[in-house]
């Protein structure tokens, strides 16, 4: 089960009220779920005199608290930055003080620095939590996963700016809705731009794993020995299936958020997801009913559910989109 964002804020401040806060929590979510926003939070909560207008981690970076992220070319946590973390949630804090060590994208933890992290959560310094952020905790080792209290946020914090996908995803929703052809040709015709959009975006996110595995391949040919470019190799490619899974659940928010403002639109709400699009789902809602609307909401949830199994993905987009756009 997901939380919304208020609904997190919420548990969180009673387990802090009631003395039962833990010392690590893994804050999972896709993009724009919100996870940085509440890491914020709970520091804001936890240690009194933090700067009201905040609104970055890195803005509340301090002798006691810690923020990390991957920043090299390869887009890695490193053993280097694990230490240097460690280094600050070791040493003293003022009284009433709690420090904090805050990993972004912690999935993109190496498996160095991932081991050398067990440490920090296996004994813990006083006084101190861990809060890790990621869109990919699957890539994260089990005996990371099993210390932590997983926080889970739903999606539909939109990002400040839309991406190229999404854009294409909507502009096509949009010709769609405004050419007027309906029924399953127009429906399959829509799922083939969809596929399409995703083929690209596997394809943009195959090739930067695979250089940065040339380039780590390269860098540790001659220094590595036994099978561990092997088992890099193997982690850069569950990282492409990652990566585009995380890229295919954030389109399917954006087919949600479609209905979603159509259905607002109807009730007079002025707070859309996607207000670019309002004079496009303003004509959705004008030609469905509340009722309508919330069988095709239904259909994209039943999308999502069956590509979350093994089932084989064109056929399931196929019968997804026939249920919410014929």
């Amino acid at each position: 089960m997901s939380f919304s964002f208020e609904k997190a804020i919420e548990l969180i401040g009673l387990a802090k009220d009631n003395g039962r806060l833990a010392h690590a929590y893994l804050i999972t979510g896709p993009v724009g779920s919100g996870k940085e926003k509440l890491a914020v939070e709970m520091i804001r909560m936890v240690n009194a005199g933090i700067d009201s207008q905040a609104t970055k981690l890195e803005d509340l970076e301090s002798s006691t608290i810690a923020v990390i992220g991957p920043k090299s070319k390869s887009r890695v946590v490193k053993v280097d930055e694990i230490r240097a973390l460690e280094h600050i949630v070791h040493m003293s804090a003022p009284d009433g003080a709690t420090k904090f060590a805050v990993i972004k994208d912690a999935d993109r933890m190496n498996e160095q620095a991932a081991n050398a992290f067990l440490k920090t959560l296996e004994e813990p310094p006083n006084r101190s939590r861990v809060l890790l952020l990621s869109s990919r905790p699957e890539m994260l080792l089990e005996t990371i996963l099993s210390r932590c209290i997983n926080i889970p946020l739903a999606g539909g914090i939109r990002p400040e700016h839309l991406s190229e996908s999404a854009c294409a995803l909507l502009d096509s929703l949009k010709n769609h809705a405004e050419s007027g052809k309906g029924g399953i040709s127009g429906a399959l015709g829509l799922m083939s731009q969809f596929a399409a959009i995703l083929k690209e975006e596997k394809s943009v996110i195959a090739k930067r794993n695979d250089d940065a595995l040339k380039a780590e391949s390269a860098h540790y040919r001659q220094r590595m020995e036994g099978d561990y470019l092997k088992r890099r190799e193997e982690y850069y490619k569950a990282l492409t299936e990652a990566e585009y899974l995380e890229k295919r659940n954030r389109l399917i928010d954006y087919l949600m958020m479609w209905f979603g403002d159509a259905m607002r639109q109807q009730n007079g709400g002025a707070n859309l997801d996607l207000p670019e699009y309002a004079e496009a789902t303003r004509d959705l809602a004008a030609h469905f009913t509340v009722d309508e609307l919330g069988q095709r909401i239904e259909a994209v949830e039943k999308l999502r559910t069956n590509l979350s199994t093994n089932v084989f993905e064109a056929l399931a987009l196929e019968v997804g989109f026939i249920r919410a756009f014929a």
